[in-house]
Order: structure tokens, then sequence, then C-alpha cells
């Protein structure tokens, strides 16, 4: 009798987990699951030395600074920061990850204001006759390169960087890093039409010099660039479209002397805008 009661209290007792799990699970299907985590392409800054240097050189502009780790460089920052009134806020580095939607914040973000873009032709208007110097970007759709080309433009002292909204890189985290603050720091026209804009350019004076490297184009170490320039880069391996290279008044190549055909483009855009400040130090206001 005992063997038979037992036997049935066994069966009563799976009979509950299944009912209790169909129950479940048709609960569950009523949750929603939590969404992956994404790339954040709001105004996020992240990295030691990219939120050191915007914190040094433009405060006002953070709204909170975000903490996940110890250190020298967090003292650096922290200091940084109360001089200013910023408070740390504390976060993991799992909670940076998930906010940031990549892993190598190196322990540190800020979210930062609105993102200012330039507006050309009212900038155009402002600036005058003015000498100057133009970065423009054609698909350039690595973030990474994308820093690194804004890196560049700012560290040369550039007028703007401009490029066409639809055919490039958005200003994301990883490319707040690579910029290593540059992305805050210098002017930026985030324009409609990349072909447009550089009209509008020449017809404010300014001379579109397209970096390319056939054998047809001049070579940069003989090259007068105008004072006021727009260099235009192109993607690696597709380089700069037909239809921007028509729009261009010359076309110049970095003579290679070693057996690699070509620099990254950020290493080309360098060079490029080296050699401009060659001409024109101390020509610009």
């Amino acid at each position: 009798m005992g063997q038979r009661q037992g036997a049935r209290n066994q069966g009563a007792q799976k009979e509950r987990t299944q009912r209790d799990r169909v129950q479940r699970d048709a609960v569950q299907k009523h949750i929603p699951k939590p969404a992956p985590a994404r790339a954040a392409t709001g105004p996020y800054i992240m990295g030691r030395n990219t939120v050191q240097e915007v914190l040094a050189a433009r405060p006002e502009i953070i709204r909170e600074i975000y903490i996940a780790d110890g250190g020298a460089r967090r003292d650096q920052i922290a200091q940084l920061a109360e001089s200013v009134g910023l408070p740390l806020q504390a976060r993991s580095r799992d909670q940076l990850t998930s906010l940031l939607g990549s892993d190598s914040h190196q322990g540190v973000a800020a979210l930062i204001k609105d993102r200012s873009y330039q507006e050309l032709k009212g900038w155009l208007k402002k600036a005058g006759e003015a000498p100057g110097i133009f970065l423009a970007l054609d698909s350039i759709e690595d973030p990474h390169n994308f820093g690194a080309l804004l890196r560049a433009a700012e560290c040369a002292g550039v007028s703007g960087v401009l490029w066409a909204r639809s055919r490039g890189s958005d200003i994301t985290p990883v490319v707040t890093k690579a910029a290593v603050g540059a992305s805050e720091l210098v002017p930026l026209f985030a324009v409609g039409n990349l072909a447009q804009a550089l009209e509008d350019l020449k017809e404010a004076g300014y001379w579109i010099v397209v970096a390319d490297g056939s054998e047809a184009s001049e070579d940069l170490y003989s090259f007068k660039f105008p004072e006021r320039s727009v260099i235009v880069v192109g993607a690696e391996g597709e380089g700069v479209h037909d239809l921007i290279l028509r729009r261009s008044d010359f076309k110049v190549r970095i003579p290679m002397k070693g057996r690699i055909s070509s620099l990254n483009v950020s290493q080309a855009a360098a060079v490029f805008l080296s050699h401009y400040n060659l001409a024109h130090d101390g020509k610009r206001s």
C-alpha cells in the first residue's frame, strides 16, 4: 500500500512540475527579452586620453564622467573634474561596455552635450577671404580611420573636416577614442552632398586637392599648395570617387620610396597636411 501511495505521489509531483513548466514558458513568451548591446551613436566619448583631453580643453561640453577603475590616470581625471565642478560617476566595466557598445573604453567615458556641427555656407560668409585648409573625407567607413583622420586634422589646425552624412562613419565612441578628443575640438561639417560642398568651397575661393595615387598625379614634394586648399582623401582600396575627382583642381600623390605601395589613409592625410603647413605656416589667423 505504501509503495503504491508513493508512486502516486511521485506521479502527481511530475504532473505539477510539468504543469508549472508549461505555465512558466507561457508567461515567458510575453516578457520582452533585453535588447542586445548596440554601439552608442549619441554624445558619448570614451578612453582615458580622450576624456582627459576634452576635460582639459572644453570642460563646458561635458555632462557626466564615468569611471570604472583606479590608478594614476583616474587621479588626474578626478583632479581636472574637481577643478571645474564635475563629479565622477562610478560604473562597472560591463556597464560601460553595454552603454558604449565597445569594450575598449579603458574604464573611462563621458556623456557630453549635443555635438555641434557647422553649417558650411554660413561659416564661409563669416570667414571671408582668410587663408585656410579643409580636410574632406570621401566614404571613410572605418571608425578607427575616421578617428585618426580627425586627430591628424586637429593637430594640423584645419579650419574644418567635412564629409557626407550618408557616405561615412558616424562619430561613435570608437571614433572618439581613436580621435583622442579631436572629435570635440575640430570644427565638423557633416554635409548632405560632398560634391556640392566642394563646389561651394570652390566658389568661395578654395582649391580642391585630391590625394590620388596614380602616376599621372603631381608629386607632393614639388606641389605648391594654394593658401586656400581643401585636401580630399578617400577610403583605402577604393580611393576618391570619380564624381569627386572630376571636381578637383589638382591630383597629387605621395611618392613611395619603399616596397609597400601606399600609406594608411590617416597617415597620408597627415603627410598632406604637414606639407601644407610647411608652405603656409604663420599665414593663417
